[in-house]
């Protein structure tokens, strides 16, 4: 597992929304998963989805301006699972909008969402307009749902 006595604890990164930095990201999304023994794969399938959570985030909070508020990012070690949740303070949108569209816009917005969605076992997204948006993910170590 991750240390003796940690699960179910949350490790939070707090970053300024600037792209420099989704690497950092993607380190401590690897770091944490790998200590859980995750397969490579799924740990690749982690970084890549993290990846965009933060690039998206950045993205609609100011895209590294000076004087937007950070990302934050958190990470949930449980038992036998990993959950991410990327939090920004950007204008939100309404989740039914973009979430029902996303197949028609993949060649112009990117595969950001549905790719997302491709590599994970739960995806869930809270937006309000002009509230911020989070979008937390959930990986099993053994598959959907913790079945093998």
């Amino acid at each position: 597992m991750i240390l003796p006595g940690d699960e179910g604890k949350a490790f939070e990164l707090e970053m300024p929304a600037k792209a420099k930095y989704v690497g950092l990201a993607r380190l401590l999304a690897g770091s944490i998963a790998r200590r859980m023994r995750f397969t490579e794969e799924s740990i690749d399938d982690l970084k890549i989805a993290i990846s965009e959570m933060c690039t998206n985030a950045i993205v609609h909070t100011g895209n590294g301006k000076e004087g937007k508020a950070p990302v934050l990012v958190r990470f949930l070690a449980g038992d036998g699972f990993l959950t991410i949740e990327v939090r920004d303070q950007g204008p939100g949108f309404h989740p039914s909008r973009v979430l029902d569209q996303e197949s028609n816009d993949l060649l112009s917005k990117g595969f950001g969402i549905p790719l997302i969605k491709s590599l994970v076992d739960v995806f869930e997204c809270d937006s309000h307009p002009q509230g911020g948006t989070t979008v937390s993910i959930t990986k099993y170590l053994d598959g959907e749902n913790g079945e093998t």
